[in-house]
């Protein structure tokens, strides 16, 4: 019923705002540089295993109704899932803990133990979307369950690496010659220039909200539903609470639960045999004693 919309709710948008800002700016400076390093720490410390990518890629398929209405909203449904859904991002890794434990470089066992047994199925990024077997697989000796497919971490690497396709210094002289014309590549990381963008947002949501929040002061006895001492109390609410919890406190609790998820998730499954199993075990044990002392011959086909 307001003729007007006041100053108030306008600075509430603009710290309501700016919030946000800050919050990708630090996700920019500080979470993306903190994952970065924890993905080339496979480069440099993982030991290599073989293991199984299981992928399923599945969209959402056409309604089958008979109302024209319904399959028009479901159709439209369908494209803003299959188009913004990151359910095909992700798929699984299952590898063998037995193998991780005998590897030299792995002292999990005799830190916590435990002794590694099992398989293990944990959901990870894929960037290669179909099944793989028997493929490489990345692991931190200190994080058994930290297993990553080693294709999909060297795409990793190449989506932030700098001077991604650009010549080395041995080309140069190959380069320079004027029948030889290649194309220039850039770099793929561009969280640089989504940076300045939200820099330069934050600096105008702030010199606005303080803008505002001087306005208020002018036209507070004017109009009643005006109050520059509320005003300045949100204002100092939103920049030494709002920003130090939300901005940097939600940054923080989002990298510890990425983290556990890289390093420590993951399903594990035990094999337990059957007594059927291990009797034919028994069996084929007794006949190779059988066969080492002669009484029977086994042929290997």
């Amino acid at each position: 019923m307001k003729d007007r919309i006041t100053l108030m709710d306008i600075q509430y948008t603009y710290l309501i705002t700016l919030i946000i800002f800050v919050a990708l700016v630090v996700y920019l400076l500080w979470f993306v540089k903190k994952r970065r390093k924890l993905s080339k720490r496979y480069e440099t410390e993982a030991i290599t295993i073989l293991g199984n990518v299981e992928y399923n890629e599945s969209y959402y398929t056409e309604a089958q109704a008979e109302s024209t209405w319904y399959n028009c909203f479901w159709n439209t449904w369908q494209w803003f899932a299959n188009g913004f859904s990151l359910r095909n991002n992700y798929g699984r890794v299952v590898y063998d803990l037995e193998r991780v434990a005998n590897h030299p470089a792995c002292d999990s066992e005799e830190r916590t133990g435990k002794k590694l047994t099992g398989t293990i199925s944990k959901k990870i990024r894929v960037f290669y979307r179909y099944p793989r077997e028997q493929v490489s697989i990345l692991v931190l000796p200190g994080y058994p369950y930290s297993g990553q497919p080693k294709k999909d971490c060297e795409a990793d690497w190449a989506s932030f690496s700098t001077n991604v396709g650009l010549p080395d210094e041995e080309d140069e002289d190959i380069l320079n010659d004027p029948r030889v014309s290649m194309p220039e590549v850039l770099s793929r990381d561009r969280s640089l220039g989504v940076l300045f963008v939200a820099l330069f947002w934050i600096c105008f949501l702030l010199g606005a909200a303080l803008y505002v929040t001087f306005q208020i002061e002018v036209i507070e006895d004017v109009y009643d539903d005006e109050d520059s001492y509320t005003a300045w109390r949100y204002f100092y609410i939103a920049i030494g609470g709002g920003i130090p919890l939300i901005s940097f406190g939600g940054n923080y609790l989002r990298w510890k639960i990425y983290e556990r998820w890289v390093l420590m998730s993951g399903k594990k499954k035990r094999e337990k045999k059957s007594k059927k199993s291990r009797g034919a075990e028994d069996d084929a044990i007794m006949d190779n004693e059988e066969g080492i002392r002669g009484g029977s011959y086994v042929q290997m086909t």
